[in-house]
């Protein structure tokens, strides 16, 4: 069995109460993957552009000490977005933590509109698009940022390197949920390759009209919704599988191939 847990949570406070709690429910449910969503560890970037940058330093710290902790503690893999804090600024990062090694991705295409401009606040930076894949199990997975999504690099790099399961942190609002859905199920069919979507719940202190609702979601290599979990603190186990059968029936690999020789 290859269980992964999604996590839906909001940004979670210092403590590792929470934290700890659904960490051990993942283990005692069969997962020993979890997948937390976008700025569950620090605050959305709206709200750390007016931080002190020691109080974002130290959310990312304590947090990543307790990840770390956990991931020894019940022999579990865990992967998290994450802000470092860097001498020139920030950069935000997907952290792959096991009880013997962490793993760092570092977002490479970033949003840069006039209001969710996180180009422009963080250091990341990228010459050349790659795709971060990794086993889990027998599973081949990729992981990318939900903006990533979007762009077809990433998509003819699962399909060349036949990944069977995308894992997708993010931090979707402003009543996206249908776009969401029906862009993620189209790729996961065109590419055969399932979709696991961790998106983070909560809205901004400050301003109600950021309503990250949820909709975590786990879609086949065949395109079809499988699981949907809805606006609430929540967690989702799924059992992974291979896309071979998705791959086999559909030959768009193939088919692309000769067309392209």
């Amino acid at each position: 069995m290859s269980k992964i847990a999604a996590l839906q949570l909001p940004t979670l406070a210092l403590s590792e109460s929470r934290l700890d709690y659904y960490i051990k429910a993942s283990k005692d449910n069969g997962a020993d993957l979890v997948i937390l969503g976008e700025y569950v560890i620090n605050s959305f970037f709206t709200e750390l552009i007016s931080m002190p940058k020691n109080m974002i330093k130290e959310q990312s710290e304590v947090k990543k000490e307790s990840l770390v902790k956990f991931a020894k503690k019940y022999g579990i893999e865990i992967i998290a977005p994450f802000v470092t804090v860097e001498k020139d600024g920030f950069k935000k990062l997907c952290l792959k933590i096991s009880k013997d090694e962490i793993k760092k991705y570092e977002q490479q295409i970033l949003m840069s509109y006039s209001h969710w401009n996180e180009e422009k606040f963080f250091k990341n930076s990228c010459k050349n698009l790659k795709l971060f894949n990794f086993k889990y199990k027998d599973i081949k997975c990729a992981l990318c940022f939900g903006f990533e999504a979007h762009f077809d690099f990433f998509w003819t790099e699962i399909r060349a390197k036949k990944i069977d399961l995308l894992i997708l942190p993010t931090a979707s609002t402003f009543n996206s949920e249908q776009r969401w859905l029906e862009m993620l199920k189209t790729r996961a069919f065109l590419n055969s390759c399932a979709v696991l979507r961790v998106n983070r719940i909560g809205k901004l202190k400050n301003d109600n009209n950021w309503n990250f609702y949820g909709n975590t979601l786990y879609i086949n290599a065949f395109g079809e919704l499988i699981e949907c979990l809805k606006d609430k603190e929540e967690m989702l186990i799924i059992d992974a599988k291979k896309a071979n059968d998705a791959r086999k029936l559909w030959k768009f690999e193939l088919i692309a191939k000769k067309y392209n020789s």
